[in-house]
């Protein structure tokens, strides 16, 4: 009897154990994480990408997670499931008082939660909000990245509070796809999808690429997310029909700043002259504080009896899939390498202490590019 005593005990332990277990999260192939900033302008819009999402999550192989700061509602991550409705459809999974989702402290501590609520083997995680390159504009209060009510941050506060164990990272934000911003967050996530010139209208559509996020080949999928965002665009009319969309593989990017480097060193002793205006410009809206050129154009004008085939070598390297519309708000794209970057301008000199601190700066010996300008 008591042999039988202790196996029935022995069986109702590890039932109890095993339901225990369930309660806990189980580890999913991939999350994508979502942190949408969207507590400004872009409200009504962060309403309708989250629609987008749930109209699209539909025998997905993962979990979709968002965070989303609204105005007038409590901060809060919603489980997305597949709904059609107009309403928010989604779980909310955990809420929390008021706070500013600029702040990289609040940003760390949600991620954090977001990976506890839904582990995996492997996490996406998506940027929505205002953002401004690298570039910092305490007039306008816009400090690169996220739009809190005004208050924001910028890339060297946002690499910081970003995780070390994302495999992609992507911006629905505008002008991202900066090699400053790249080079910054590189050792954040394998790859970066994101645009160098503005993104339009309600941002990624993420009814037709959301299922690519989550391929068992990365990469290639990916690549077909970046193409869904162009594809949309592209088929959109007027001023409308305004894109750009860059894949780079970040582990590539040192060699990127050793080319960039070595034909800086190579040129400055006969350099004279700053070929800026006629470089292809990748902002696009009126009075935009960012300031982007397209990267390999800046070098062939400056350049010109130069052998730039390391560059272009390193360019077709570390950047997998780019794509552009013929024009963007109306203006002509005649020059694309993927990546954007910033020229020096005695009006931005009051920025160029802090353009300093970037890791681009030291890695790519964009001192050369100063010599100008304060």
């Amino acid at each position: 009897m008591r042999s039988i005593k202790y196996f029935i005990l022995y069986v109702l332990a590890l039932a109890f154990s095993s339901c225990a277990k369930d309660e806990l999260p189980h580890p999913t192939g991939r999350t994508v994480m979502v942190y949408m900033a969207a507590n400004n302008g872009l409200n009504g819009d962060a309403y309708t990408n989250i629609n987008q999402m749930e109209s699209a999550f539909k025998d997905v192989d993962g979990k979709l997670l968002v965070y989303a700061r609204l105005k007038n509602v409590a901060p809060a991550i919603y489980e997305i499931s597949y709904d059609t409705g107009t309403a928010i459809g989604s779980r909310i999974v955990k809420t929390y008082a008021e706070h500013n989702s600029s702040d990289p402290l609040v940003m760390r501590s949600v991620i954090q939660d977001m990976q506890a609520l839904a582990p995996a083997e492997s996490y996406g995680l998506i940027l929505w909000s205002h953002a401004t390159s690298w570039l910092p504009d305490p007039s306008i209060r816009l400090k690169s990245f996220g739009d809190d009510a005004g208050e924001t941050m910028d890339i060297i506060s946002l690499k910081n509070a970003l995780p070390d164990d994302l495999d992609f990272l992507v911006f629905d934000a505008c002008s991202m796809a900066s090699v400053e911003v790249i080079y910054q967050l590189r050792d954040k996530a394998h790859y970066i999808l994101a645009s160098p010139a503005e993104v339009i209208a309600v941002g990624m559509p993420y009814h037709t690429m959301l299922r690519y996020l989550y391929q068992t080949d990365l990469a290639h999928g990916l690549k077909q997310a970046a193409q869904a965002y162009y594809n949309y665009y592209n088929q959109q009319n007027g001023l409308y029909q305004s894109a750009t969309i860059t894949l780079v593989d970040n582990q590539k990017l040192p060699i990127l700043a050793a080319q960039v480097g070595e034909i800086l060193r190579l040129q400055s002793a006969t350099w004279s002259v700053l070929e800026r205006d006629n470089v292809q410009r990748l902002d696009f809206a009126e009075g935009s504080p960012t300031a982007g050129f397209d990267l390999l154009e800046f070098y062939q004008l400056n350049f010109p009896k130069a052998d730039l085939s390391g560059l272009k070598q390193a360019l077709t390297s570390s950047i997998l899939f780019k794509a552009h519309t013929a024009q963007f708000n109306g203006q002509i794209i005649r020059s694309y390498s993927g990546l954007s970057m910033y020229i020096p301008h005695v009006e931005n000199a009051w920025v160029h202490p802090y353009y300093k601190t970037l890791d681009w700066y030291n890695a790519s010996a964009a001192n050369y590019l100063f010599k100008w300008v304060p």
